[in-house]
């Protein structure tokens, strides 16, 4: 039962967003974010409830004791960071109650100016936010190849541990560890703006003018990840590089050299759009060869993998306008792998 505190975190979290959205559900509606948010709520309770399977799906030999450390261990990191939070909102809470000038000042449309004023459209602040979505990335293969050499070593033997249990252990932890922080600092910067800690508010200083009325990009694009955590690592690998990598590159292309507008009253641009499904082609390509030892498959589906990815990331990057790419890519980009996979 040392899942529950975090499987009751994120179905928490679900459904206070739910009600979030669905208070203000006009406002939504009217910005085309209604769905998008929603999508968001379904991928919360998704979280919360797939939690109590992942770290033995591809372990099922993992004894209960260990299991049981994993869980508490996780669950009692993310209780503290809950406990921290809850620390400064209720502090701040308390000095805006005592001190109402001190909530005049705190003013969320005086911020969102402040956010405006700063956003830079152009390569080198495109190129710096991209890397830090690659960061989710650079994680998630980092722990997967730190888990090969201990695995290797003999060394997780020793705690009963194997390769998958422990990498994803570790993927898991940090990915909810950083879904829990941002999902409590958006709910707090879009409804009670005054109580948001300045180290919070430094945060979001960087997001676009687009989020301000909305969660940031950061959380959906973590949060999809999570169904593909039951799929072998090549996919999920696969999958983060695609929503972070053929993203950054399609993006960066486009600005640095784009000329030809994609579509009308659209920023996208051919250049853009073609580099984007280069891109995703190799993605695959090279991913599912290099871990070919943890998921043994012909040339031929890596290939179908590799166009079959291609294909849906240009649907999705040519038709949806109003549903974030950060979602839809990893999501439908990782079924239609693991769909090859499995014919």
């Amino acid at each position: 039962m040392y899942y529950l505190p975090t499987s009751l975190i994120f179905i928490g979290y679900s459904i206070i967003t739910f009600i979030y959205v669905f208070k203000n559900r006009r406002e939504k509606i009217q910005k085309h974010l209604f769905f998008n948010e929603l999508l968001i709520v379904l991928l919360l309770l998704m979280a919360g409830i797939l939690f109590p399977f992942m770290f033995q799906f591809h372990s099922p030999q993992l004894a209960n004791n260990t299991l049981n450390f994993l869980w508490f261990f996780t669950s009692t990191f993310f209780l503290i960071e809950m406990g921290v939070w809850s620390v400064f909102l209720i502090y701040n809470a308390i000095i805006s109650k005592r001190n109402p000038e001190i909530m005049a000042e705190r003013d969320y449309g005086t911020y969102c100016k402040e956010v405006s004023n700063r956003w830079v459209d152009d390569f080198k602040s495109e190129f710096g936010r991209k890397f830090l979505h690659l960061f989710t990335t650079f994680v998630i293969l980092f722990f997967w190849s730190l888990g090969t050499i201990f695995d290797n070593l003999g060394f997780l033997n020793q705690f009963n541990l194997d390769n998958y249990s422990f990498s994803y252990w570790l993927i898991i932890t940090v990915g909810y560890g950083f879904v829990i922080m941002f999902q409590v600092g958006d709910l707090t910067r879009l409804n009670k703006f005054h109580i948001l800690p300045e180290w919070a508010k430094r945060w979001f200083l960087s997001m676009r003018p687009s989020e301000l009325d909305t969660f940031v990009a950061s959380t959906p694009l973590v949060l999809s990840l999570i169904p593909f955590v039951f799929a072998p690592f090549p996919i999920l690998a696969s999958v983060a590089l695609i929503t972070t990598g053929a993203d950054a590159v399609a993006c960066l292309i486009g600005k640095k050299y784009g000329t030809h507008r994609l579509k009308k009253n659209s920023n996208k641009t051919i250049e853009g759009f073609i580099a984007g499904g280069i891109t995703t082609f190799l993605i695959v390509f090279v991913i599912m060869n290099i871990y070919q030892f943890w998921m043994p498959i012909s040339f031929i589906k890596i290939l179908m993998m590799s166009l079959v990815s291609v294909i849906l990331f240009l649907l999705v990057d040519f038709f949806i306008e109003h549903i974030s790419d950060n979602i839809l890519n990893p999501i439908l980009t990782g079924l239609g792998m693991w769909l090859i996979l499995l014919l």
